[in-house]
């Protein structure tokens, strides 16, 4: 089953939905003290101060549904600041809490937030809303609409208006029948006789309800098509309404990202971080990173997040073994390396772009290849080989790809920022002789045993020989485990 970024979004919502809810009694203490503090500034209104707490009260400690509660308030963004770096400060007193939990924390704010400020927006998008409006214009001879529900085999009148915004269910919930027509013709029995033969109601399906339009009967011909179409303009923004807050979700993924690369104190702590960020702010469960040389053509692992970190740094691999992602350098190269045209790679089977040793190795199925770059200087300086977990198929939206151009954007510039630590490291203690460095070299370079003898002009048996010295002397079980090892440690280029 496919893991979508609006779940991972939510699963980062509810464990800072969770801790938050862990410290109510000291939260709500510490948000007492804020008032205190701020009811003493008489430019602010009292009043909005407490209906501020009183809504994220409620948000946070009386429901897990954070779209349950519907409240008018009148409050600003520096109120609520308020009110988080005071959750901040409690969480603050437990060292046990991570700087993940603290952007749980934030996330859970910015949602709340998002919806404070959307609230004079969503009303426009609630079908009660559009249908009184429907029934009070003067412009159109609607005399009540009605939201029907089907429950149990019932269909069910939830709400029933007319141009007044009465409640012409009068209190009694339960005018139901077996079919649409028996429900229409039962409303219609609770006018008078002479109404009733003037009126006619028609059913308009949507979503989910049956929306009953209740007209003069001369006036259907036109009222039908009208409402119709006027449910669709009304469905079009709704959807657009809806896309542009799933928009705003992987950008919040990117935003937290950044924050947590951007604490690396060295090369060592962003690659593990870029790891565990492709995992923690998208929806995938595994993480390979790798650096790629451009002149060797060449991929060396360098961290595996829920992955066997051991055997991704014992990867050293030739491009050309890898034809997909060979495929997409030759494109590259063809639009003269501009890294505008780098996108992620979905590979729906890794059998057609992997080597089946990795295949059973790792248990791969779908994967996902991000490219690691440097935007400024179009180097392409590696990738994130990405899954949701040994032999799962997926599929991934729009929205994956393009947070995984900024993750690699991102993850491309702290690296970069390091390479100078990389070039100034200290001198590996492995002492290879200098023959024993061009052999190395030579094996880097794809050489047989053969080959490199042929080009040292030494024997065959000879260069076997300072293979195995190599290899005992860099604790590698075979030559790919050594000439990666040289290979992040400066031996070799």
């Amino acid at each position: 089953m496919t893991y979508t970024l609006n779940e991972q979004m939510n699963t980062i919502f509810q464990n800072g939905l969770n801790i938050i809810q862990s410290h109510k009694e000291e939260i709500l203490e510490e948000w007492n003290t804020v008032t205190a503090r701020l009811n003493l500034n008489r430019n602010r209104s009292p009043k909005n101060i407490e209906d501020t707490i009183q809504y994220f009260s409620d948000r946070l400690f009386h429901t897990t549904n954070r779209n349950a509660l519907t409240l008018s308030l009148q409050t600003n963004k520096f109120i609520i600041t308020l009110l988080e770096n005071a959750v901040h400060k409690v969480i603050q007193q437990n060292n046990a809490f991570s700087h993940k939990d603290h952007q749980a924390i934030q996330y859970v704010f910015i949602k709340l937030s998002e919806d404070v400020l959307a609230q004079p927006y969503q009303q426009y998008f609630a079908i009660d809303s559009f249908l009184q409006n429907l029934v009070a214009s003067n412009q159109l001879p609607i005399i009540w609409t009605a939201i029907v529900l089907k429950r149990n085999h019932y269909f069910l009148v939830e709400k029933w208006f007319n141009h007044m915004s009465q409640d012409l269910l009068h209190g009694n919930d339960d005018v139901k029948e077996s079919t649409i027509y028996g429900l229409s013709e039962r409303l219609l029995n609770q006018m008078s006789p002479e109404e009733k033969r003037k009126y006619t109601v028609f059913p308009v399906p949507y979503e989910d309800i049956t929306i009953l339009i209740c007209v003069q009967k001369e006036d259907s011909t036109h009222v039908v098509p009208f409402v119709s179409y006027a449910l669709q303009v009304f469905q079009n923004g709704k959807e657009s309404f809806h896309v542009t807050k799933q928009d705003q979700q992987w950008k919040d993924s990117v935003i937290m990202f950044n924050e947590t690369i951007m604490r690396s104190q060295n090369h060592h702590e962003a690659v593990e971080n870029i790891s565990a960020g492709f995992v923690n702010y998208l929806p995938f469960e595994r993480c390979a990173l790798f650096s790629y040389s451009v002149d060797k053509q060449m991929g060396f692992g360098l961290f595996g997040h829920h992955l066997d970190n051991q055997a991704i740094q014992n990867i050293t691999e030739d491009i050309s073994n890898l034809p997909i992602i060979q495929n997409n350098l030759q494109i590259l190269e063809l639009f003269g390396k501009s890294l505008d045209y780098v996108q992620p790679i979905y590979i729906a089977d890794a059998k057609v772009g992997f080597p089946n040793e990795y295949i059973k190795q790792f248990n791969l199925q779908t994967v996902i290849i991000a490219p690691i770059f440097l935007s400024s200087n179009n180097k392409l300086l590696g990738a994130a080989i990405l899954d949701q977990g040994p032999g799962k198929h997926f599929k991934v939206g729009q929205e994956i790809f393009s947070a995984l151009i900024k993750f690699g954007q991102s993850a491309g510039e702290i690296l970069a920022k390091f390479s100078s630590e990389q070039d100034t490291r200290p001198q590996s203690d492995i002492n290879l002789t200098p023959r024993e460095i061009e052999v190395l070299q030579l094996m880097a370079e794809g050489y047989s045993t053969t080959e490199a003898a042929s080009f040292l002009n030494l024997s065959e048996y000879t260069v076997r020989d300072y293979v195995s010295a190599i290899m005992q002397k860099m604790d590698a079980r075979n030559r790919t485990e050594a000439v990666a090892r040289a290979l992040r440690e400066g031996l070799i280029e």
